[in-house]
């Protein structure tokens, strides 16, 4: 990812990074990733709350706390924030054969049509944003893996430290989902403040040691002589990851076919 540049250095930091930004650039950089208007309009899918209400699963704010507490424990901390994680300690060696075993095996974890179709096409807004105001090209063979393998990349390329990577885009995740009940169940303004604070405490108690055990574990790894799928494999083992969550994938499915319904996933 690069402005206009060679193959080797679409997939490396080459511009300016976070080192040449002082506080309020950076603060400004990590709002706008974790925006869910601007740049890739992710307010337009609910992540799995919309067909939760519609099953009975949500339906007042004790439980839309708890089925969002489930997905940021099982679905966040479990898979999505250290895999994220381990691309972005990847690219930064320019280990770009892990990298993109990883962005590979996310691209795999998304269960069901609407969550390939949600990730493809946040990935398209971001690269749109990318392409049309900062003037930096994506390669397509990027875009192929979804949403958060490009979100990695352009952490590595603005140079984030992990935990900023890590809290902006589990941030953006669960805004989106206290707006989609908000909207939905419907809940009043409070009860999503509540909501979303109680939630990032939770976030805010685990970032720090998640992206420790991460960078722990990959450099115990780092210089194996092994093929990138049995690196990736490993990792997995060691920290404990896991993207098998049957019932949101059956709530995602039986979404497709809901009669009414405000959200595209």
């Amino acid at each position: 990812m690069t402005n206009h540049a060679t193959h080797s250095q679409q997939t490396t930091c080459t511009a300016q990074g976070i080192n040449d930004l002082n506080n309020t650039e950076v603060t400004g950089l990590l709002f706008i990733l974790a925006s869910s208007n601007l740049p890739i309009g992710s307010y337009t899918y609910s992540q799995g709350i919309e067909p939760a209400i519609e099953a009975g699963l949500i339906h007042n704010e004790s439980s839309s706390l708890a089925f969002m507490s489930d997905y940021l424990e099982l679905a966040l901390c479990r898979y999505e924030l250290p895999l994220l994680a381990l691309m972005i300690e990847a690219l930064m060696v320019d280990d770009v054969a892990l990298a993109d075993a990883l962005g590979t095996d996310y691209h795999a974890s998304r269960e069901s049509k609407e969550f390939v179709y949600e990730s493809s096409q946040l990935a398209l807004s971001l690269s749109a944003w990318l392409g049309d105001v900062l003037e930096l090209d994506v390669p397509d063979s990027l875009l192929a893996h979804g949403f958060l393998p490009l979100f990695a990349h352009i952490s590595s390329h603005w140079q984030l430290k992990p935990v900023q990577a890590l809290t902006t885009y589990a941030f953006g995740q669960i805004e989106n989902m206290v707006l989609a009940a908000v909207k939905t169940v419907p809940l009043g303004q409070m009860a999503g403040q509540r909501i979303i604070w109680q939630l990032q405490q939770l976030l805010s108690q685990q970032i720090q040691a998640l992206a420790a055990n991460v960078k722990q574990r990959f450099l115990q790894v780092q210089n194996m002589p092994l093929e990138a799928n049995v690196k990736l494999n490993l990792l997995y083992q060691k920290l404990h990851m896991s993207a098998n969550l049957p019932n949101l994938a059956i709530l995602s499915c039986q979404h497709e076919r809901q009669y009414s319904r405000l959200f595209r996933s």
